[in-house]
C-alpha cells in the first residue's frame, strides 16, 4: 500500500472516529437538556398541584362535607386517599357536624424541597381559618407541611402530607 493511500485511510478513520464522538456528545447533551426540562416542568406542576391541593384538602364546611371530601379525594393518590378517608371519617366528619365547623385554607407560600421528573416534595406555608360553635371568633392556624406530589395517570396527585 502506498504511503499516500495509507494517509488517506488514516484521515478517513480519524474523521469517522471524530464523527462518532461528536454524535455521542450530542446525544448526551440532548439527554441532559431533556432531563432538565422534565425536572423544570415537574417543579412547576408540583408546586401548582401542592398549592391548590393542600388548600382543597384542608378546606371544608359542615354543610357540605361529602362534596368537600370528594373534591379533595380527586387530588389524592389511591394510597393516600385511604389514609385521608380514615382520618376524615374518624375525626373530621363527626366533629364538624357536631360543632358546625368550617375551615378555609390558603397556601401563602410554597417552594420545592426535592424534584425528579415524576416526584416533587414541596414545602407549603398554610394559613387556615377555622370557625365552629365552640369559638367566640375565627381562629387562624398557620402551619408548614411537606407535600409529596407524584405523577400518576397523567396527573400530579398528593401522595403524602407531613406537617412540620
Amino acid at each position: 500500500m502506498s504511503p499516500r493511500r495509507q494517509m488517506r485511510l488514516a484521515v478517513v478513520a480519524t474523521v469517522a472516529v471524530l464523527a462518532v464522538c461528536a454524535a455521542a456528545l450530542a446525544a448526551v447533551a440532548a439527554e441532559r437538556v431533556s432531563h432538565r426540562h422534565a425536572v423544570d416542568r415537574a417543579r412547576e406542576n408540583g408546586i401548582a398541584a401542592a398549592t391548590t391541593g393542600v388548600a382543597s384538602v384542608l378546606s371544608y364546611d359542615y354543610r357540605h362535607l361529602s362534596a368537600d371530601f370528594q373534591k379533595a379525594e380527586a387530588l389524592l393518590t389511591p394510597r393516600f386517599r385511604k389514609e385521608y378517608d380514615r382520618t376524615t371519617a374518624a375525626g373530621v366528619k363527626p366533629l364538624a357536624a357536631k360543632y358546625k365547623a368550617q375551615s378555609s385554607a390558603h397556601v401563602s407560600a410554597a417552594g420545592t424541597v426535592s424534584v425528579s421528573p415524576d416526584r416533587v416534595v414541596v414545602l407549603v406555608f398554610v394559613d387556615q381559618t377555622v370557625t365552629n360553635s365552640q369559638l367566640a371568633a375565627p381562629r387562624l392556624d398557620r402551619s408548614r407541611i411537606d407535600v409529596t406530589i407524584v405523577h400518576q395517570g397523567g396527573r400530579w396527585l398528593i401522595d403524602r402530607l407531613s406537617p412540620i
